[in-house]
């Protein structure tokens, strides 16, 4: 037992010393840029600087793992732009936006010691979101209707030579699996050119609904000729035709009668070599036709006589 005591001693101490002797280490702080109303950035400044530092293992502990909002920030909108728009941060510039602050006898080396920025005026564009999600339903679900993206469109800012370019905007790449019911989540917007372009939106809401899927049979729908004049020589026969369609069980739950619409197209009549016809099928959003009975109808030219 004393040896085992001796030896937690021995190791408490040795940790206390080592914690208490000035050590380096380098800490990375990540660069953030912020810029006046109307000016953009036209050269990407590097993500990060990096500082070495002389101080206490305690100091370098919390430096590294429980400093929260680390950053080096720096703000344009004070610093001594040129007529050409350049800004050069010297190495007190960098330090001063360091957060939380740092001594400045224990900075021992600053990478880079200048940084060299191009400022230009800022421009702005619109443009759709992209969306990188992908819904995945359960076994036996389905996606009812389209998904949607809130907002659809946001107002990207930033310098004339990249904003012009960007057709779109994405959100972060997610995944969402075995899904049952309706959705609605919270998905950030990618920041691919930090500095370089922004955007006061930051997320946007994914939502849609998934439901059971369903079969049902839908008898007697009617067939239309779309397009005939009105004493035409062409007629379809049988004049009504059965449907099996698949969706969500209360989307199927919810339909009409009306809601179900089988079309002939006069020009298919004209054009028709055969006798034979394929109706098209105009359904609602989120249902699927799967199966006809009959398969294709019969079509007849009614040769009238002379009289």
């Amino acid at each position: 037992m004393p040896i085992i005591l001796s030896i937690v001693l021995a190791l408490g101490l040795w940790g206390y010393v080592s914690m208490t002797t000035p050590s380096t280490v380098y800490v990375t702080y990540p660069l953030i840029i912020d810029l006046s109303e109307e000016r953009s950035l036209e050269m990407e400044p590097p993500p990060s600087i990096s500082v070495k530092l002389r101080t206490s293992g305690w100091q370098l502990l919390y430096l590294q793992y429980f400093s929260s909002g680390k950053e080096c920030r720096i703000d344009l909108a004070k610093a001594n732009v040129a007529p050409d728009g350049i800004v050069e941060l010297k190495k007190s510039d960098i330090l001063q936006g360091i957060n939380p602050s740092v001594s400045l006898e224990k900075v021992v080396e600053l990478l880079p010691e200048s940084i060299m920025l191009k400022t230009g005026m800022l421009f702005r564009q619109s443009a759709p979101v992209q969306s990188r999600v992908s819904i995945n339903p359960a076994e036996g679900y389905m996606i009812i209707g389209k998904v949607k993206i809130e907002p659809d469109s946001i107002v990207l800012r930033g310098n004339g030579s990249i904003i012009p370019t960007l057709r779109s905007w994405a959100t972060n790449t997610l995944s969402f699996n075995d899904l049952t019911g309706p959705f609605s989540f919270t998905v950030p917007l990618q920041d691919s050119l930090p500095n370089l372009v922004t955007s006061a939106i930051k997320e946007v809401t994914i939502s849609g609904d998934i439901q059971q899927i369903a079969e049902i049979t839908v008898g007697d729908v009617p067939i239309i000729i779309a397009g005939a004049p009105t004493h035409s020589a062409h007629s379809i026969e049988p004049s009504r035709i059965s449907t099996q369609i698949r969706g969500g069980v209360r989307r199927l739950a919810s339909l009409s009668p009306d809601d179900i619409k089988a079309i002939v197209y006069y020009p298919q009549l004209i054009e028709d070599s055969t006798g034979f016809i394929i109706p098209t099928f105009v359904v609602p959003a989120g249902i699927t036709v799967i199966g006809t009975n009959p398969k294709n109808v019969k079509h007849r030219l009614i040769i009238y006589p002379k009289p």
